[in-house]
């Protein structure tokens, strides 16, 4: 597999999580050996954190074992909650005794996964394929990042859109260096499709939760799984309402909030839900999507920085 060429590595920004003091000075000069020579390491995840607040890279490596608390911090990247730029490139490595790593990581929004030990060479093989061939990303009510599931599987909604986001480390291989006023500009642009697509996605699952629910009401199933669906349909609309007032739509986050205290109202009764109650749960995914489209024609500015997302 074709590696970089050294000689466009030379402003390539690259942080690495590792705390293993051995591997993690044999990692870095490795990729100073490579022309990688902008590598930051850290042995602290609160260092590496700190670092994240203060300027963007373009590549962060990190091993799972740095701290628990790591596929938190790469879903704050990914939700804007962490950092300048939620589209840099992330590649995890982890341990192969911890079972459940592999799934944090990709459900965190991580765009590769290694498996420990990872041979340097094999590391970087694999970022230069990932960075040239990088998946769109995708959005739901609790995820962004690549979309790694196969077009056409049946677990996919086929309205799920596929975006595009900024790539500063395809930019720098290829000789097109960002200024900060354009990276903050085009992580301005993709937030707004990201923000668009969040709000496409809670009418999605608006949609699936309340047939759930009307089903359960159908076939008599009054149990705690249903006050449990309920209790989503006011989550979901919840985060549309900081959705749409993060995008400057203040009129659909209002209705949102008024829906979902509809919604609630309803949990408190459950077992025995007016009519009304029961008509709203019908109308409540159409009611959404008219709310969306009225608001359509309306340009969205998130505001650049980790409060254009606070959900």
């Amino acid at each position: 597999m074709k590696k970089f060429d050294k000689d466009k590595l030379t402003d390539v920004d690259i942080y690495l999580g590792e705390p293993n003091e051995q591997v993690r000075e044999s990692l870095r000069a490795m990729m100073r050996g490579e022309g990688l020579r902008r590598t930051r390491t850290f042995a602290r995840i609160d260092d590496m954190i700190n670092a994240l607040k203060e300027a963007p890279p373009d590549l962060l490596v990190a091993a799972d074992d740095i701290d628990p608390k790591l596929f938190d911090v790469i879903r704050d990247i990914r939700h804007f909650k962490l950092g300048r730029n939620p589209f840099i490139m992330i590649t995890l490595m982890v341990r192969p005794e911890n079972d459940e790593a592999v799934k944090k990581a990709i459900l965190a929004g991580a765009d590769d996964v290694m498996i420990k030990p990872v041979s340097p060479g094999k590391m970087l093989e694999r970022v230069a394929h990932m960075t040239m061939n990088r998946l769109p990303f995708i959005v739901t009510t609790d995820y962004v990042g690549p979309e790694r599931r196969r077009a056409g599987a049946p677990d996919r909604p086929s309205k799920i859109k596929l975006l595009e986001v900024v790539n500063t480390l395809k930019a720098k291989v290829e000789g097109n260096r960002m200024s900060q006023a354009d990276l903050g500009r085009a992580v301005e642009n993709c937030m707004n499709e990201v923000m668009a697509a969040r709000l496409d996605s809670h009418g999605l699952k608006l949609g699936w939760v309340c047939n759930l629910i009307l089903k359960a009401y159908e076939d008599k199933r009054i149990d705690k799984e249903l006050e449990d669906k309920i209790l989503v349909l006011v989550s979901v609309l919840e985060d549309a309402s900081r959705t749409s007032r993060a995008i400057g739509e203040p009129e659909l986050a209002n209705i949102c909030t008024q829906m979902a205290r509809q919604v609630e109202e309803m949990a408190e009764s459950y077992e025995n839900p007016t009519d009304a109650q029961v008509g709203t749960i019908r109308k409540l995914t159409k009611a959404f999507e008219m709310a969306k489209s009225s608001k359509a024609a309306a340009q969205p500015a998130v505001p650049p920085g980790p409060q254009a997302a606070t959900a």
